[in-house]
């Protein structure tokens, strides 16, 4: 048997709760089309790749749905950077100015890796979203927080361990997670299998907050809470 794992590791809220259902009367398959027509595509040319992909699209939903489809089809998950991002972040919790240090350069062969192989973490998947996102127009935001996982529950995590993402829609944010949505890790073999997943599109977000936990308890975008 295969065990597979999902790759793991500002400041707006709504006024009612956002969710996938406000866009029900839109089919995604325009964006979708067009979006796997660039399958493949490198990211040194980011700016003209997403004018490509969203500019035949007539709404912000539907633009977005097009780069996080092709971000979700084309970025593969990374397990030997998700261990090592996981087990240097346990190890340096107890200190902040080491944890500093070590993130910065981190980051650097997170970039690095992300554009020459397409391959990332979590924080990878979030950063490339909000890059996309911003080019065609789009607030978005990355969110730090943690995310439940095959080994540890909520509340069981002392330390932030996952990444996604908030988008605003039509005056409204929505939360969604890219790496979630991408496939899963064969922890067999180490490699990652693309499997689409729409459940962390734009989910309503209670029932995001079953998985996920903001460090910014703003992203929880519950009811009631204003900007």
């Amino acid at each position: 048997m295969k065990h597979f794992i999902h790759i793991l590791i500002f400041t707006f809220v709504l006024s009612v709760q956002a969710q996938r259902s406000d866009f029900s009367e839109i089919d995604f398959w325009r964006a979708e089309y067009i979006a796997k027509g660039y399958e493949g595509e490198e990211l040194n040319q980011m700016p003209m790749m997403v004018h490509e992909i969203t500019t035949q699209l007539n709404t912000d939903v539907e633009r977005f749905r097009a780069i996080y489809y092709w971000v979700c089809h084309n970025i593969k998950g990374d397990y030997y950077l998700t261990t090592e991002n996981d087990e240097v972040r346990k190890k340096l919790k107890d200190d902040p100015e080491a944890l500093q240090q070590w993130n910065h350069q981190f980051k650097k062969k997170v970039v690095t890796k992300l554009y020459n192989e397409k391959r990332t973490l979590c924080t990878g998947y979030a950063y490339l979203i909000k890059q996309f996102a911003n080019l065609a127009g789009l607030e978005c935001e990355m969110v730090y927080g943690y995310g439940q996982t095959i080994k540890a529950k909520l509340d069981e995590l002392d330390t932030p361990n996952h990444t996604w993402n908030a988008v605003k829609l039509d005056g409204k944010w929505y939360l969604c997670d890219a790496t979630w949505s991408s496939g899963t890790i064969d922890v067999s073999n180490y490699t990652f299998e693309f499997n689409y997943d729409n459940t962390f599109f734009l989910m309503e977000p209670s029932q995001f907050a079953e998985s996920h936990q903001p460090v910014d308890k703003k992203w929880l975008l519950e009811e009631n809470q204003v900007p």
